[in-house]
């Protein structure tokens, strides 16, 4: 990969890794719709403005109606469900079990698309990422990351982000439009329906201080964590393949524990990095990252240590023999 898509990758990375703290500061003057709002209507803003400059438009109509499917499932769900999660958890937490949602993709993947079959491979990363999500949430601790209700809204929003992938890709992707212009109908259309949910339940009237960290936290988490995030990807499926950009999933919690502890001072036990490796070596073997033993290179050892000529030598007179 070129040294200036390995650049886009880590700044994803560290973009999304970063989102869950922005998320956790934003909460102390915003509510969890309010947050979720406000994020698309900044990055609703800094997509359709490239897309501008760009020169690109909208999707054709044809796909409006699942734009806005997948704008629920992708954005509108997700965004707000962490935001009630962090609310009760921990951005590091939140941040490993989202490092969780391209394994839930798989899974689902293998249902809804005929072209994913479901391999052994699959099945096994499948199988340790959801026992690695389990040893991140560990159920046995009682204090310190929270309660259980917040890690199970962030599992829900990784859920939520995996249809929508999928969702996508069955039903969008076919239809070849600009991914840059269906990132920014999807962000518009989220915008459009969050507001409306806000509207008619919690309205505007702000729960806490609106000072200038909640503030700012808000607008990089829209511009730089939705908007530019958005375009990095868009980007790097255009220049390395989809495969390879979709690799940044493996770093994203690595950068969610890191500024977790470091910024926001949260305590990170054995249990979240030990079950975060676990989800991400079970997503890099369920994706074929991760090789496995070769039956051939296993069987070659014994190829090589066949009888010797000395062995052998006695088969021609058995063959005579008979």
């Amino acid at each position: 990969m070129h040294p200036a898509n390995w650049a886009r990758f880590g700044l994803l990375a560290a973009l999304w890794g970063c989102s869950f703290a922005f998320i956790k500061v934003s909460l102390h003057a915003f509510a969890p719709l309010q947050l979720a709002f406000g994020r698309l209507l900044v990055g609703a803003l800094v997509v359709s403005a490239i897309l501008a400059v760009t020169k690109g438009s909208f999707p054709g109509r044809k796909v409006w109606g699942h734009i806005v499917v997948a704008s629920v499932f992708g954005n509108v769900v997700p965004f707000t469900l962490f935001a009630v999660g962090e609310q009760h958890t921990t951005a590091s937490v939140a941040g490993v079990i989202q490092g969780a949602t391209p394994l839930v993709t798989l899974g689902l993947a293998a249902v809804a698309i005929r072209t994913e079959k479901p391999t052994a491979r699959k099945v096994a990363g499948l199988v340790i990422g959801f026992a690695g999500l389990i040893v991140v949430v560990g159920p046995w601790h009682t204090h310190g990351f929270g309660s259980v209700g917040g890690q199970l809204a962030c599992v829900g929003a990784a859920v939520s982000y995996a249809i929508s992938f999928v969702y996508v890709r069955r039903f969008i992707a076919p239809h070849k439009f600009p991914a840059l212009a269906v990132t920014a109908g999807q962000l518009t259309s989220a915008m459009v329906i969050t507001g409306l949910i806000t509207v008619f339940t919690v309205g505007w009237d702000l729960p806490g201080d609106l000072t200038a960290g909640p503030l700012l936290s808000l607008l990089v988490l829209g511009g730089a964590s939705t908007g530019i995030a958005f375009a990095l990807m868009n980007r790097l499926i255009a220049d390395a393949g989809p495969t390879t950009a979709s690799g940044v999933n493996y770093l994203v919690p690595v950068f969610s524990v890191i500024v977790g502890a470091v910024a926001l001072g949260e305590s990170v036990t054995w249990n979240v990095p030990v079950g975060g490796a676990v989800v991400i070596a079970a997503l890099a073997l369920a994706e074929g990252r991760l090789p496995l033993p070769s039956r051939r290179a296993a069987a070659a050892p014994v190829a090589r240590t066949a009888p010797s000529t000395s062995d052998r030598s006695p088969a021609p007179a058995a063959r005579e023999a008979c």
